[in-house]
């Protein structure tokens, strides 16, 4: 048993650098390198190649499968966290400053719309709420066909208070 520990620390020793350095080459990340290199190394001490022979080679090809392993692994991850996070962004995400600027903007309408007339903030509330000519005529007690007109004023008068605002 002691030969053995003897024998694998002289391995490593010799060839953990080289593994490493390969490693390192292929994966771009010299923390994961090590992690990978220290995972060759336990596989080389479970399952040992049946011939002592070539453990330089035995060790680099197991080096270069691990860390093929890795990076394909890697790749589907990221491919799947991004599909996930692309669904998550468009059915949940609201981005914050953009509801802020939305919250201000509506804010900002309330408070023109309270200054104008009754009869403009109606015209105007009901146009956007979609209802008819007809409908804003008979809620605001108004001529039928001056119901354009008093839009059109109470659109140009908002316009002019919006500008003095911003």
């Amino acid at each position: 048993m002691l030969e053995i520990e003897e024998s694998f620390k002289d391995i490593f020793e010799r060839y953990y650098p080289k593994i490493l350095k390969q490693i390192s080459w292929i994966v771009k990340d010299e923390f994961k390198a090590e992690d990978l290199a220290q995972e060759v190394f336990i596989k080389f001490l479970k399952k040992p190649p049946r011939h002592n022979e070539n453990i330089g080679g035995w060790l680099s090809k197991g080096a270069i499968n691990h860390a093929l392993n890795y990076i394909r692994s890697e790749k589907s991850t990221k491919t799947r966290e991004l599909e996930v996070f692309k669904i998550t962004q468009e059915e949940s995400f609201i981005n914050p400053e953009e509801m802020a600027i939305e919250n201000l903007e509506k804010t900002k309408v309330k408070e023109i719309l309270l200054k104008m007339s009754k009869r403009d903030m109606m015209c105007l509330l009901l146009k956007h709420s979609g209802y008819s000519y007809e409908e804003i005529s008979n809620s605001l007690g108004i001529k039928k066909s001056s119901v354009g007109t008093t839009i059109a004023r109470a659109q140009k008068k908002f316009k002019e208070l919006y500008e003095k605002e911003v």
